[in-house]
């Protein structure tokens, strides 16, 4: 009889890190470039159109020798039922005989995992002499970007937080984020060792960074191409559904543009409206290809590049996978037979 490792979100905590997360999704940008790991097509239902709605993203990683899917369901009316408007689940299953591995809480994974998504891009495409950070978005996903970023780059000397549509929550929140953000490196084995301050103005904020994270759900752009100085790199996550945008589309016609996945990307990605406007019609790569090495990065130190994050399967697998190990070694769970 199969026997399944059921973990919760503080069996979770107990064994996955950022960087833990940093090096999964690494490895799931590289096996997707190399073909060992295969995203599969995504998923998506509306029980009813702005208020249910489920999508499952699914693929497999064989250098782990597993398959496996995360499936997230909202309800907007939870909230008034004292229930969480999300609810996300991870799956795992050995790709040798189909048994399922491991069931788990989806939400902690995706937010390490995220965050660790926009700070590879950084790694991999901002500019080495690169040190001021701008958040954009003051919500869940930002100490997890700010931390990840500060882990793969640690000499960034000024993190600024906005919040351009609600300008005042950047100050208000920056107390908390911070915290967040020092417990989240902590975690991982280092320390915060540069300032985090509020703006309210974002182009003020804009023109004075060269490394920039946005994680809203915008759908209108709030960067505007002429604010971005020369040499900036950008890694925007909140984009992850139709018509969603939160840069100026005529960045692209010159940036150097990189997807996690092309196909997604132009779907439900940054860069899909550029793309639908015809400013953007191919990008210089996916990040796996920048990882491997196939495809150049950025090529000199006045290139603008953008990585457009969108949340692939592979990401939550491979973490699935490091979590899933650790959780046998230490016996963390609890294992249940079918």
């Amino acid at each position: 009889m199969a026997k399944i490792r059921v973990l919760n979100r503080e069996d979770i905590k107990k064994v996955f890190t950022l960087a833990d997360a940093l090096k999964a999704v690494e490895q799931a940008y590289s096996e997707k470039n190399s073909g060992a790991g295969e995203i599969w097509p995504m998923v998506f239902h509306e029980f009813e159109p702005g208020k249910a709605d489920l999508d499952i993203k699914s693929g497999n990683l064989n250098g782990k020798g597993i398959f496996g899917f995360k499936l997230v369901s909202w309800h907007i009316e939870n909230s008034a039922k004292n229930l969480p408007t999300l609810h996300g689940t991870t799956m795992v299953f050995d790709i040798a005989n189909g048994q399922p591995k491991a069931l788990m809480n989806a939400g902690p994974i995706t937010d390490y995992r995220t965050g660790a998504a926009g700070a590879i891009g950084v790694k991999y495409l901002a500019d080495k002499d690169a040190k001021n950070l701008l958040m954009v978005g003051c919500g869940a996903l930002a100490p997890f970007l700010i931390a990840a970023t500060l882990l793969v780059k640690p000499d960034v000397q000024k993190v600024v937080l906005a919040n351009p549509h609600n300008p005042s929550a950047a100050a208000e929140r920056l107390g908390n984020i911070a915290e967040k953000v020092e417990k989240l490196l902590k975690e991982s084995g280092a320390q915060l060792s540069c300032t985090i301050t509020a703006e309210e103005d974002i182009e003020t904020a804009v023109r004075n960074s060269n490394i920039i994270l946005t994680a809203t759900p915008s759908r209108q752009p709030m960067i505007k191409a002429e604010w971005v100085q020369k040499g900036t790199h950008i890694s925007c996550v909140g984009a992850d559904l139709k018509g969603k945008q939160e840069i100026d589309g005529a960045l692209f016609a010159s940036a150097r543009a990189f997807a996690d996945d092309t196909a997604q990307s132009f779907d439900v990605g940054e860069c899909e409206i550029p793309y639908l406007d015809g400013v953007l019609t191919a990008h210089c790569g996916e990040i796996g290809e920048v990882i491997n090495g196939t495809v150049a990065g950025r090529t000199s130190a006045e290139d603008i590049t953008v990585f457009d994050s969108t949340g692939i399967a592979l990401q939550d697998l491979a973490s699935a996978a490091q979590i899933l190990e650790a959780a046998e070694e230490k016996n963390i769970g609890t294992v249940v037979e079918l």
